[in-house]
């Protein structure tokens, strides 16, 4: 348990929600549940163990927070998957089932030993959540029985369970307007980018909001830029000097640099694009031209009138012959 992820995006995820109150946010902000404001923050941890079996280490990765409601200080852990497949996991029902039972399993293993042999032990509350980033819509049932053939029948009998969606896709500027945490406003934001420049510009538009991250905020909002720039094929800029400038009119003038860069980059990728597909286009054409002359022209001809080297055009005919 605890692997680190390889996956670049699974790395910004988990790196958001080692923010705490991040995490407060999505859970008040995107899951809405209606006991969350119940929850005691102050009790929330982290936890470092991951419950993901090895068979999915690759597809998935899991954040998991532990903490206590205020009432009555009952026990409830958080189990955030995070699912950015661009194809809709329908065995996901079944896989939250193992995650959660090996949570248990943990639970009850750590558990004192005359503890939980009494009448009175209570197994945590466990709140499955899928957090969805990939393009396709979300079409998985959003519990466990409709896994089960005729589950119409069997009523309350069988083992069920509903867990939370969150659908990034889903956020705009008008839905997170009112995150309490800027880190996931801006990271769900993020989120809706096909190009870095949209991330960029994204950015950019909400400047402020940048500058007014706390540092622990920024490292983790500049390796979401890094992480995004290397998944879109970016340059490798330093953001370090843009998230320690505290005037929010250098900010905006700095993105603004980054961005052009950024789009001047991206035409002389077009353009050489372009010069390479016509060279390539040239070069099939001679190639053609050149097989069609190999019975009656011998190679140096050929060559001369194709541009092709001596060595290319051999190797053509010894193709040929």
């Amino acid at each position: 348990m605890g692997e680190k992820t390889d996956n670049p995006h699974d790395t910004r995820m988990t790196e958001l929600f080692n923010n705490k109150e991040a995490f407060i946010s999505f859970i008040k902000d995107c899951v809405k549940a209606d006991w969350a404001d119940d929850i005691d923050e102050d009790s929330l941890r982290r936890s470092p163990k991951s419950y993901v079996l090895p068979d999915f280490k690759k597809k998935h990765a899991d954040v998991v927070y532990e903490g206590e409601l205020k009432k009555n200080r009952r026990k409830v852990i958080f189990f955030i998957l995070l699912e950015n497949q661009s194809r809709v996991d329908y065995r996901m029902n079944y896989r939250l089932l193992l995650y959660i039972v090996e949570i248990l399993r943990d639970y009850y293993n750590s558990a004192d030993v005359n503890e939980r042999k009494r009448k009175n032990f209570k197994f945590p509350a466990v709140f499955p959540i899928v957090f969805y980033t990939g393009s396709g819509k979300w079409t998985t049932p959003l519990n466990l029985k409709e896994m089960f053939d005729g589950y119409e029948n069997f009523g309350d009998y069988l083992l069920n369970f509903n867990y939370a969606l969150v659908e990034a896709k889903g956020y705009d500027d008008e839905s997170v307007k009112d995150f309490r945490s800027k880190l996931l406003k801006l990271m769900m934001l993020f989120e809706r980018s096909r190009e870095f420049i949209e991330v960029l510009e994204t950015a950019k538009k909400y400047k402020d909001d940048v500058a007014s991250l706390n540092d622990e905020e920024k490292r983790i909002f500049g390796v979401a830029l890094d992480i995004l720039s290397e998944i879109h094929g970016g340059q490798g800029y330093n953001f370090n000097e843009i998230l320690r400038e505290k005037n929010t009119g250098r900010v905006d003038t700095m993105l603004a640099e980054v961005i052009a860069n950024a789009k001047n980059y991206e035409r002389n990728l077009v353009r050489k694009g372009r010069v390479e597909g016509r060279a390539e286009g040239e070069k099939a054409k001679a190639v053609e031209i050149a097989k069609s002359l190999l019975d009656v022209l011998d190679v140096e001809t050929i060559s001369k009138k194709t541009k092709l080297t001596l060595k290319e055009v051999e190797a053509l005919k010894f193709k040929n012959d």
